[in-house]
């Protein structure tokens, strides 16, 4: 299996799979495929009947995953600018991927979803939900816009927009905070939430919120 980038305003993954090799991603995302090239589903179990109906009711997050299976080429595209990363994710290896960044992982990849929860706010999010996917395998992120990679140790902390996290590794903790606004009531009443990630481990950002419109 060979996974490449076609470079351009916005990027597409190519990949080419040999007899019986498959990747999976979600529906709506192929760009085109070679005729031999099998089309498939792939049920979205992990954790159980009542989580996966809680994920696809509240979350929106489809039911069954679409799998491809060689021999030939199939490429994929996510509608926005940006950079594709393509990682190779060893044995037990786990990230966790922001909604609507998977362009595609091999067959092998286990695939699950973990939910971070939001402030609960009145008006503010109620969390959002990740891929988890965990090696052996290759995956491939569509990052939109720039990324910026980073490593965090142990006990060290960042804080970024819930929109700016592409990925993280498993041991990265992700919690939702509110941030004040300045000091006093005003500053807290005016916070806005943030997400605060505490390592070690690896993350990456990208430099544009893909739930945000852009014009």
């Amino acid at each position: 299996m060979e996974l490449e980038t076609v470079a351009g305003l916005v990027p597409a993954l190519l990949a080419t799979l040999g007899p019986g090799e498959s990747v999976y991603c979600e529906n709506g995302i192929m760009l085109y495929k070679d005729t031999p090239v099998t089309v498939g589903r792939k049920t979205v179990s992990g954790g159980g009947l009542l989580k996966t109906m809680e994920r696809t009711t509240f979350g929106g997050i489809p039911f069954f995953l679409t799998e491809f299976t060689g021999p030939g080429s199939v490429a994929f595209s996510r509608d926005g600018v940006g950079e594709i990363r393509i990682m190779d994710l060893a044995p037990g290896e786990e990230i966790d991927v922001a909604e609507g960044s998977l362009l595609c992982a091999d067959a092998r990849i286990a695939y699950d979803m973990v939910y971070v929860k939001g402030t609960h706010r009145p008006g503010r999010m109620v969390g959002f939900w990740m891929d988890r996917l965990r090696g052996p395998g290759k995956v491939a992120l569509h990052a939109h816009g720039n990324v910026i990679s980073m490593g965090l140790d142990a006990g060290e902390k960042i804080t970024a927009d819930f929109g700016a996290l592409l990925y993280k590794t498993g041991s990265v903790n992700a919690s939702a905070f509110n941030q004040p606004f300045g000091g006093g009531l005003l500053g807290k009443l005016e916070s806005f939430e943030v997400l605060e990630l505490v390592g070690p481990g690896k993350i990456a950002l990208q430099s544009i919120d893909p739930k945000e419109p852009h014009y």
